[in-house]
């Protein structure tokens, strides 16, 4: 690691080069822009390329998409031939509606296994040996969610999986530290997304609860996972591994407290 305590102004990525999985849309797609108006060449792999991939090319960054199912048993060979420096393991579903765990497959559980765990591990079992090899060190980012570190009934094997994520990244960063390869997580919750439009499903009436529902309100933004991949992404986290960065407006940090509307706090709210 350099000696510098200060960094240089200006793109943070400007040389590197970047896949996104699951790219093409939503937090993907706010992660791909970002690391691109840096200045990175950000290939993009997603089942449907064609989505919200505009960028300001004003860094010098370059942002590209193929079609690809990251959870197909073959990594996409474009991927290992883009020679990334940092890998961003976006892809994540819960694919169902809430169901009780006994109501569940093995199907299921193996179709979950793939979109939330399977394909992280073989994406950066692909990726890994050509970070080490290039001798550049590297960022691994992936996203894991809220529920990783809590419950979340209804899709109990899903929360298995993403805490399993979770361990994976933290173990992986002590193996692959000495490679100056960093390896870290994301856990958004309430962000405004493709997969979870709170636009829709929060009614009009509702709207005055989201002070309730976290410190910061909300809901949050791609945008707002977005600029800790970018600084997970970058040197200015050259100090950070094996953590995990909470995006949720605080309902980690807060633990299922909320605020009474005659003032004060409480875990046991009366009208959830």
């Amino acid at each position: 690691m350099s000696p510098r305590v200060a960094f240089t102004p200006g793109a943070m990525l400007t040389g590197r080069r970047a896949v996104v999985t699951g790219g093409a849309a939503g937090i993907g797609a706010a992660i791909a822009r970002s690391l691109a108006a840096h200045g990175a060449d950000v290939l993009v792999a997603d089942v449907d390329p064609a989505g919200d991939l505009d960028h300001d090319p004003a860094a010098g960054g370059r942002l590209h998409a193929i079609e690809a199912d990251v959870c197909a048993q073959q990594v996409h060979p474009a991927l290992i031939d883009h020679r990334p420096d940092i890998l961003v393991s976006n892809v994540g579903h819960f694919l169902r509606a809430p169901q009780p765990f006994t109501a569940d497959t093995a199907e299921q559980w193996s179709r979950l296994h793939e979109i939330n765990l399977g394909h992280g591990f073989r994406l950066t079992h692909a990726l890994l040996p050509g970070m080490t090899e290039r001798g550049r060190g590297g960022s691994i980012i992936n996203l894991t969610t809220v529920e990783a570190h809590r419950a979340i009934p209804g899709h109990t094997v899903y929360s298995a999986y993403k805490a399993a994520l979770m361990q994976f990244t933290r173990s992986l960063a002590a193996e692959v530290g000495a490679a100056g390869i960093r390896v870290n997580a994301i856990a958004p919750d309430l962000i405004n997304s493709a997969q979870v439009p709170y636009d829709d499903i929060v009614p009009a009436e509702d709207l005055p609860l989201w002070p309730t529902w976290s410190p910061l309100g909300g809901p949050g933004q791609p945008e707002d996972v977005a600029g800790v991949a970018l600084f997970l992404a970058s040197d200015l986290s050259r100090f950070v591994t094996g953590s995990t960065i909470h995006v949720d407006g605080g309902t980690h940090g807060s633990g299922g407290w909320v605020p009474r509307a005659a003032g004060g706090w409480t875990n046991r709210p009366r009208n959830p």
